[in-house]
């Protein structure tokens, strides 16, 4: 019976793996959800999580995504109004493919790192990825640490701060999907993780208090000497067993980053309802007067139920503004495990989730993807609206005007809550912090450069083969044109010695002059799915493409929209159950954390957030330790992972070496030390790599 049992297993995962395989992320897709995102030089990334195939009636299994994808934010749809988006980047099978994890985006240097997550097969050891988005490759990246070791946590809230090179991520799960050493009950973690970007320590700090916390989200606010970081939501873990209960939203904690303090504010107005798994993003009036945090969606504590509601917290006055629905306008499509990323000050786009009373794909023409204008002043003149890259100045909303004051551009009257739970955040409230300017640690080539861009494959190899005719041509070309001067000029000297001393000198015929070669093949092809107004898709519009105004109170979530509905619906879906996870990963009889999720993962069904620990009920997950620890590990060269992925072999390499930090250091103490035999591998050219980038000094 046992082998029957595995043999069963395996057949299953073969039948998944090659169902996967044969999908497009984009023009099969229906719906994504516990991603993450990274918004780096005009691209939105997406990495991770699970998706669910078009249509579900005949793929009602959940995968995990293993494509990296990007929405090109210097775009959008005539038809949805969302950016374009792609799917041809690279990403091998040694880059771990999670869920609820963190994208730390490094702006200056054009990469984003790979933090936490939790799989849906075997975990693996911990280790620590950077993507580079010039050279569109992954390395596995060395780091220094204050701990003897740092684990992987998923579902944490985290952010970064672009100014400083800082990038945090606040509590999490620790269970048998994030450690293949793991054993026991999930445990949520109370540790703020901090990576600094330059240095390459990954350190692990203490957070407010000893509550595990997880599910929540945190944001940065450009406030006090160096930065302010505010958490809020989620569940708590108050015995460290992996029983959670629904935090109170009007518990805002605040991190103040020069000072390394932790403070409790509490919140008024409009509370919203316990969740977790929600998304946020936060944005500030131009005066710095009031920062405005949008919230939207979530799970219930209960794991039964969902959110479909926004809401805003506006600080100093720490007041929670609920945006929509306006009225008494029922929510139709409750969801969470979605993703927020603000634009330019003035949008968010809302990426993904998971439905908890819909079995409908999500806006599949526009890939999931929803569009709040923070500032209520796109075409729409309301909270939902088509995207804009147009749009680049953030105005304070009446929702927010009519409660803290002021104007459009700032201007708050109201800047402190009817009372402070720590004196020191009425100072910080009324500072600015300013940065000196950081400058890069790689060499970025500029907009001029020969370096190509990875956008689109089929243009990439296009350029690259009109570049080597172009190039053949010119070199005959030129020597061609030489000669033939040379011979014209020849001949007309001969011609003139016959010609008498009394005619007058004959002017040379002129030459021909030179024509550029057109490159071959700069038709820009998008790899994505395309919608028309011709278009055999089974699915509607998407809400968005109207440019009439809506009343405040429709969402491109709501069949009330005034346009087509988002969603398509579909008929007779199998059951979905519920069961364990194979490779012996059982839970606890008890989990407290198991979402109603329809579906499948990968190769097996997967729940939320899917606990087990190796720890008592009262260590802590983390030790603190002064010890400092320094991590290296073999790099892999990138796979494509689709064959429409472009080919980077013409990258020019930098002829500036790339900073130290980036390289593998060898430790020179008795502290504990992390290292491989073999820290160097090749790229496709042949090169050295370590680190983050490519070693320049190792042509």
């Amino acid at each position: 019976m046992a082998f029957l049992r595995l043999y069963l297993l395996a057949v299953l995962n073969l039948a998944s793996g090659l169902i996967q395989d044969s999908k497009n992320p984009l023009n099969d897709f229906c719906r994504r959800w516990g991603h993450q995102t990274a918004q780096v030089d005009g691209k939105l990334y997406i990495d991770g999580g699970l998706v669910a195939w078009n249509p579900l009636s005949t793929n009602p299994l959940n995968y995990t995504n293993t494509w990296l994808l990007y929405s090109d934010l210097n775009s959008s749809t005539q038809d949805t109004g969302m950016p374009y988006q792609y799917a041809n980047l690279t990403k091998n099978s040694t880059v771990p493919s999670v869920s609820g994890g963190i994208l730390w985006a490094d702006e200056i240097n054009k990469c984003f790192y790979l933090y936490g997550g939790e799989f849906q097969d075997r975990p693996t050891e911990f280790s620590f990825w950077t993507y580079d988005a010039i050279l569109n490759q992954w390395n596995e990246t060395d780091y220094t640490t204050n701990v003897d070791s740092i684990q992987r946590a998923s579902y944490g809230a985290g952010t970064q701060i672009p100014e400083l090179g800082f990038g945090f991520y606040y509590g999490g799960w620790l269970n048998n999907q994030t450690s293949p050493s793991w054993s026991g009950p999930p445990v949520a973690t109370n540790n703020l993780i901090m990576y600094d970007f330059s240095a390459g320590t990954l350190n692990n700090n203490t957070g407010p208090d000893n509550v595990g916390r997880a599910e929540g989200s945190m944001v940065y606010l450009p406030a006090s000497d160096g930065g302010l970081l505010a958490y809020f939501g989620g569940i708590e873990d108050q015995h460290g067993n992996g029983s959670s209960v629904g935090a109170n939203m009007s518990t805002i904690h605040i991190f103040d980053i020069s000072s390394s303090k932790w403070y409790t504010q509490g919140a008024q107005g409009d509370v919203p309802a316990a969740r977790r798994q929600f998304c946020a993003g936060a944005t500030w009036a131009d005066d710095y007067s009031s920062y405005n945090i949008y919230l939207y969606g979530g799970f219930g504590v209960d794991n039964a139920t969902g959110f479909d509601d926004a809401y805003i917290l506006s600080m100093p006055s720490f007041t929670w503004i609920r945006a929509w629905p306006i009225g008494d306008t029922a929510a139709e499509f409750p969801h969470g495990g979605c993703s927020a990323n603000v634009i330019q000050r003035d949008q968010m786009l809302i990426i993904g989730g998971w439905f908890t009373t819909s079995d409908q794909c999500d806006s599949p023409n526009s890939w999931g993807q929803h569009n709040m204008n923070l500032g209520y002043n796109g075409a729409a003149r309301s909270l939902w609206d088509k995207y804009n890259p147009e749009i680049s100045a953030y105005f304070v909303p009446s929702p927010v005007i009519s409660v803290v004051g002021g104007g459009p551009t700032g201007g708050a009257t109201a800047t402190e809550p009817s009372k402070w739970d720590n004196p020191d955040l009425a100072v910080y409230f009324t500072r600015v912090p300013t940065f000196s300017t950081r400058a890069a640690t790689r060499t970025i080539p500029t907009p001029t450069s020969s370096l190509t861009n990875p956008k689109d494959s089929d243009k990439n190899v296009g350029a690259i083969a009109g570049g080597i005719v172009g190039g053949l041509v010119s070199l005959i070309a030129i020597p061609c044109l030489i000669l033939f001067c040379l011979h014209h000029r020849k001949k007309a000297i001969k011609e003139e010695e016959k010609i008498s001393s009394t005619t007058p000198p004959v002017e040379l015929p002129t030459t021909a002059s030179v024509h550029e070669i057109a490159s071959p093949g700069n038709s820009h092809i998008h790899i994505r799915s395309w919608s028309s107004n011709n278009s055999t898709s089974p699915f509607p519009p998407d809400p968005y493409q109207s440019t009439t105004s809506a009343n405040g109170s429709y969402s491109p979530y709501n069949t009330g929209y005034p346009n087509p509905a988002p969603y398509q619906p579909q008929s007779a879906y199998p059951s979905y159950t519920e069961g364990s996870l194979a490779y012996g990963y059982q839970f606890m009889s008890h989990n407290p954390n198991l979402y109603p999720l329809p579906a499948q993962s990968h190769q097996h069904e997967f729940s939320y957030p899917s606990p087990t620990s190796h720890f008592d009920g009262t260590s802590l997950p983390y030790p603190q330790t002064n010890l400092n620890s320094i991590h290296t590990c073999p790099l892999y060269p990138d796979r494509t992972s689709t064959p429409e992925a472009p080919k980077l072999e013409n990258y020019p390499l930098s002829a500036h070496p790339t900073p130290t930090q980036y390289y593998s250091q060898p430790a020179i103490s008795s502290n504990t030390r992390h290292s491989s035999d073999n820290c160097r591998s090749l790229n496709r050219k042949g090169r050295s790599v370590r680190g983050r980038f490519v070693d320049a000094n190792s042509e």
